[in-house]
């Protein structure tokens, strides 16, 4: 039996996985930017949030096509877009961080009542996408492996969750970005 047929070496790796991901996130705060880069290069790394809003946006679209698909029944449509949504979150993360070693954070300054939105639905983005690490690999894990009501009873709280997340993702770029150096 190979690890990932093994239930309990499985949960012990997405538990992992839930938990050191958001440490490293957090640390990414801690750890001053490299210094070694030069200065075009810092300006090149920009494109990395807007890359990230389309990982994100791209990610929401997916899970709505999976939505649809399981609705129709097209189960084979629907593992296909929550796999390519599940891919493109990965490839945020990895954006995310190699952004966050190299790059100093951004301030938003934005003023008034659209700062408390603006915090608002970051805070429930930061918080939800810990949160919402073991509940994809797990529901996407269970879909893999066919556990049909399992995988049904998880995913009623996984989708709106991570529907939330991606797009949380994009509204948040859509309004720190202006703030970004130029």
């Amino acid at each position: 039996m190979s690890w990932i047929e093994n239930e309990r070496t499985v949960s012990r790796v997405i538990w992992a996985a839930a938990l050191a991901v958001p440490a490293v996130v957090a640390l990414l705060f801690l750890i001053p930017p490299a210094e070694s880069l030069s200065e075009e290069t810092r300006k090149a790394l920009y494109l990395l949030p807007a890359l990230n809003a389309v990982f994100n946006g791209t990610a929401f679209l997916a899970l709505v096509v999976a939505f649809i698909a399981i609705k129709n029944k097209r189960i084979d449509i629907h593992r296909a877009a929550t796999t390519t949504a599940l891919g493109l979150s990965v490839l945020f993360l990895v954006s995310y961080v190699a952004f966050h070693l190299t790059t100093e954070s951004t301030k938003f300054g934005g003023e008034g009542w659209i700062r408390s939105v603006y915090f608002f639905v970051l805070l429930s983005h930061i918080l939800l996408s810990a949160v919402i690490i073991p509940l994809v690999l797990f529901t996407w894990l269970r879909g893999f492996r066919m556990q049909v009501e399992r995988h049904r009873k998880i995913a009623r709280i996984t989708w709106p969750l991570w529907m939330y997340v991606t797009l949380t993702g994009v509204i948040v770029y859509l309004m720190i970005s202006p703030y970004y150096p130029a």
